[in-house]
């Protein structure tokens, strides 16, 4: 069998790298115009990006390369998208570094880490490509670089082989690299530089034990590379502990919402979820009114959990909708099937999870329903962000019950969306005649095409009460502010009806029968708290009125007063509701400042911003940094990864009980300790290298301590 190193690809065939802007034109060759040249690229690798057409880096090599190419080359944690050129922006520095390399000791110079075998595959293809394009020089001598490929699924004795050659490039996945790295005591002090390729995909399946085994064998003086698509707090933790004074670029997602979007916000009981799901089908498609914008009819449909999937995905078929789907403990099989179909046009809608699309870059999406509202900024902007791209318009429609305004509130401050001081406001309702059609549908109709639905619906209904206990808290003014909305707007029988179901539904215009069913449909019985009733007095009716009527304006001094108090020291006191001699309710004008010039002492020094400019943690700190960028998203669940004991239990077939394990000590066996202290499997060190060698009669010199038995 041929070492991977050696494996040559004919000069004709051309590999798809993934990176750079690439010409088609036979244009002469011209090294002294280039891009590349002012980024600090050598002439040599010039000539071979020119060679294969990538006359323009992309935005994320323009931003690392000054920094991976200087001197002395820094650290660097780069966040781009999938398709981005995050390849090439390391490759490139990895061959001008090991093209200058002064180390003449054949030995391992470089690593790179990724999580599947297909990456692992396509970095080797694209880094080999473009390595046999470089210019030679005849009086250095210099000799081709060669390369190694690692993963599982083969054999330990083809990796002996291949490792014991000493390549100067091993491309691998952490798992089969520390089982290599143990078993042949590997010495790794002539690195020179790590590579972490999809970091978030690492942590994402299991492999930070093996990570941080490997960091801990890594020297010192290494150059470490991390790329990831997003930033989960083990990710932000990991690149803390690996990474030297590093700098962080971020070209990841757009902080702000595109101005091609338009958002609509529909207020919804939580029964009626699924019923508001079918309407907004029905008129986005085109079944009772006009498609999504631009002719792009393909739509994603955000829910909270997995059992949400299945669900939504069995209604939706039921109701004649073919749906793809994904969520995060999908088979990889299974998912590469799905989202090929969906791009292919084979279905028009994708029901997907916030873990499951994370990655997802999918360009003609025109909306985007979010059937369970984000509980935070970055998870609405991250569901929103998949439509309205390259100037392609699009739409987003979210699904908003009581439980939810608080959120909304908190969406309206940070992004400065004006959802309510619109005129239409964002924020609107169904009409409730629709509601009682596809209600009734759902209840009777579809209820009978699967007989499923039911069970389904109950196992759904158990993860939204795991994901409703998960959720995260709204800020104590956006609760204040939600509950006197809810007052105002009498739990939203006041708002208007959505104007694109005004446009489908001309019947809607005849709103009388409209009110009376939202009128039976919102009715409470209201006798405790002196709001409106048959058996209150007709004096207490219009004091509730006046006070509904002032809630409004109460908001409108909330919300100024909460823009004020961003500016420097302390913001003045919330005004509060008084009642005058006639019983009405009225608001007091806020006072600006309670403060004495003379004799009032702030707790924080006038200086205190200035001197902050100079500290190290300031903004331009790489944990200041980590903290703005940390993302962590939902899990599938429903539910928080739980921190008790019993999460961690495994349940052993032998002994007939649950047993204590971590995720490398997946198996009842015996374990050894490393150098680091962490336990290892002992068939890390099984002696198979040692025998290997005594079969081949071969030596390895450079070895590392082995491991301590336990």
């Amino acid at each position: 069998m041929p070492r991977p190193e050696a494996l040559s690809h004919s000069p004709s065939r051309r590999h798809v790298i993934s990176g750079g802007t690439r010409s088609r034109s036979q244009a002469p060759i011209r090294l002294k115009d280039s891009q590349w040249q002012r980024l600090g690229v050598n002439q040599s690798l010039i000539h071979s990006l020119l060679l294969r057409g990538f006359k323009s880096p992309t935005p994320i090599q323009k931003s690392t390369l000054p920094l991976t190419l200087a001197s002395p080359p820094r650290d660097v944690l780069g966040m781009a998208r999938t398709g981005s050129g995050k390849t090439l922006a390391y490759l490139i520095p990895l061959l001008q570094r090991l093209s200058s390399s002064a180390v003449p000791v054949p030995s391992i110079k470089a690593l790179i880490l990724c999580p599947s075998r297909e990456l692992a595959v396509q970095i080797l293809k694209a880094g080999k490509d473009l390595a046999r394009g470089l210019r030679k020089e005849p009086l250095k001598n210099e000799q081709p670089l060669r390369w190694a490929i690692i993963m599982g699924g083969e054999s330990l004795d083809d990796h002996f082989e291949v490792l014991s050659g000493k390549p100067d490039v091993v491309v691998a996945t952490p798992g089969r690299m520390l089982h290599l790295i143990v078993e042949m005591s590997l010495d790794l002090r002539t690195l020179e530089m790590v590579i972490y390729d999809e970091a978030d995909r690492l942590f994402e399946m299991g492999f930070e034990s093996q990570l941080r085994e490997i960091l801990h064998r890594l020297p010192s003086t290494r150059q470490s590379l991390l790329f990831s698509a997003t930033l989960p707090t083990k990710v932000a933790e990991f690149a803390k502990a690996g990474l030297v004074n590093p700098s962080m670029i971020r070209l990841d997602a757009e902080q702000t919402i595109s101005a091609d979007l338009r958002l609509h916000f529909a207020y919804v009981k939580p029964a009626d979820k699924d019923a508001a799901v079918l309407a907004l089908l029905g008129v986005l498609l085109g079944k009772s009114g006009p498609s999504s914008p631009e002719g792009s009819s393909q739509i994603i449909i955000f829910v909270a959990t997995k059992h949400h999937v299945e669900y939504l995905v069995c209604l939706l078929r039921a109701a004649g909708y073919e749906s793809a789907y994904i969520y995060g403990s999908l088979d990889q099989v299974a998912r590469k099937t799905q989202i090929d179909s969906f791009r292919a046009g084979r279905q028009q809608i994708l029901v997907v999870t916030d873990v499951a699309a994370r990655g997802l870059d999918i360009p003609m999406i025109g909306n985007v329903i979010n059937y369970d509202f984000p509980t935070g900024v970055r998870g609405f902007v991250h569901r929103v962000g998949r439509t309205a791209r390259a100037g392609r318009r699009g739409m987003a429609w979210s699904l908003v019950t009581t439980g939810d305004i608080a959120h909304l509130f908190d969406l309206d401050e940070a992004l400065s969306v004006k959802i309510f001081d619109t005129s239409p406001p964002l924020i609107g309702r169904l009409p409730q005649q629709v509601l009682e059609t596809h209600r009734e549908r759902i209840a009777v109709g579809l209820a009978e095409v699967d007989r499923s639905l039911t069970a389904l619906r109950m196992v759904k209904d158990r993860g939204q009460a795991m994901f409703e206990r998960s959720k995260s808290r709204a800020s104590a003014d956006a609760h204040r502010m939600s509950k006197l909305w809810i007052r105002s707007s009498h739990d939203g029988s006041d708002l208007a009806v959505l104007p694109v179901f005004v446009t489908s539904h001309p019947a809607v215009a005849n709103e009388r029968c409209d009110d009376l069913l939202r009128a039976i449909d919102t009715y409470r019985p209201r006798t405790s708290d002196g709001k409106s009733s048959s058996r209150v007095s007709s004096k207490a009716v219009v004091a509730v009125s006046n006070l509904n009527g002032a809630s409004s304006s109460l908001i409108r001094v909330v919300s100024e007063q909460r823009q004020g108090s961003a500016n420097f020291g302390t913001p003045g006191p919330l005004s509060r509701p008084s009642t005058n001699k006639a019983g009405f309710l009225t608001v007091l004008p806020s006072r600006s400042s309670y403060r004495d010039s003379d004799f009032f002492l702030h707790h924080v020094r006038p200086d205190a911003q200035d001197e902050k400019t100079y500290s190290i943690n300031g903004a331009d700190c790489f944990s200041t940094q980590l903290r703005s960028a940390t993302f962590d998203l939902s899990t599938d669940e429903g539910a928080r990864p739980r921190l008790q004991k019993a999460s961690q239990l495994r349940w052993d077939r032998r002994k007939k009980k649950f047993l204590q394990g971590s995720s490398i000590e997946s198996r009842d066996q015996k374990m050894i300790r490393s150098e680091s202290g962490a336990l290892l499997p002992a068939s890390f060190s099984s002696g198979r290298f040692s025998n290997w060698t005594a079969k081949n009669k071969t030596s390895h010199t450079s070895r590392a301590p082995p491991p301590i038995q336990l």
